[in-house]
């Protein structure tokens, strides 16, 4: 399997490594090297909460900072008025897509052995 001193997720299989960026120009290793490190998932997720929560409390600020009689948001339903609605909305329908992937996944999925012929072994050539 792979070697025990190392952890799983560094296994010799392979699929982990860094890509072989011999071809890759200064200025995109400038730019954009960044995206190979380790540490870059983590520092986006941490970004992406941040801005959200700066976000979500800035929402009633903004709505009291508005004026008597304006609004800050135009909401058609009583419950869009409802603090991060949308951002909660957005979550709940993305969650919805991806769980409805699985079953459809599961109803177009070939079997396995699909490519399968049992005529001829694999590796040799059909006959002419």
């Amino acid at each position: 399997m792979s070697d025990p001193a190392k952890p799983p997720h560094l296994s010799d299989h392979g699929e982990h490594e860094l890509p072989d960026d011999s071809y890759t120009t200064p200025t995109a290793k400038f730019l954009f090297g960044w995206t190979s490190k380790p540490w870059t998932s983590r520092l986006l997720l941490i970004v992406t909460v941040l801005i959200s929560l700066i976000l979500i409390g800035l929402e009633p600020l903004l709505e009291a900072l508005s004026g008597e009689g304006h609004h800050f948001r135009h909401t058609y339903f009583d419950i869009d008025a409802i603090t991060a609605f949308h951002a909660w909305w957005g979550f709940g329908s993305f969650t919805l897509v991806v769980l409805a992937g699985w079953p459809l996944g599961r109803l177009m999925r070939r079997r396995e052995d699909y490519y399968d012929d049992e005529a001829e072994p694999a590796g040799e050539e059909p006959h002419a």
